[in-house]
């Protein structure tokens, strides 16, 4: 069995579909609306990614510490050591600026599906069972009703991992 493709999202495109681009800052978003681009704005949220976790345990014999980082670690559980530092998250804040928008072609179709390629919205694109999640970066979408509606499916989008 060939796991090379384990990680790659699933996707069954043979059509290339158009990109939106994502604009973000007030000067940036002042620039394109002074170039007359139709802009769509999303408010943007903090999002803070759990990229991973440790935990601090002391052998009660030796006095060794250790880090560990698998909630499985035996370390952990057993009675032969003790938690200096409980679990710990490691987080990655995403420091990007408070507006931003997509920039919308004129020629743009009802209906028509266009790839985000850099989403306002927060969607999650990874996630593991010992707490880890990451940001989904970029996503289809479908142009209805003048507005781009997210086609984020989590069963398609994101990747789950257990272990």
């Amino acid at each position: 069995m060939a796991l090379g493709n384990l990680w790659k999202r699933k996707s069954n495109d043979k059509v290339e579909f158009r990109c939106i681009k994502t604009i973000r800052g007030q000067k940036n978003i002042d620039r394109a609306i002074k170039k007359g681009n139709y802009l769509i704005h999303r408010k943007v949220e903090p999002f803070s990614e759990v990229i991973g976790k440790y935990a601090i345990v002391k052998n009660k014999k030796t006095g060794k510490e250790y880090k560990i980082t698998d909630f499985r670690d035996e370390k952990g559980y057993s009675d032969q050591y003790e938690v200096i530092t409980d679990w710990t998250y490691l987080h990655h804040e995403h420091n990007k600026p408070k507006v931003a928008a997509y920039v919308i072609p004129n020629d743009i179709r009802d209906g028509e599906i266009v790839i985000v390629k850099d989403l306002i919205e927060n969607f999650i694109g990874y996630q593991h069972n010992q707490g880890i999640a990451i940001r989904l970066n970029s996503c289809r979408a479908i142009w209805k009703n003048g507005d781009l509606e997210i086609q984020y499916d989590p069963d398609i989008d994101c990747i789950s991992a257990v272990g």
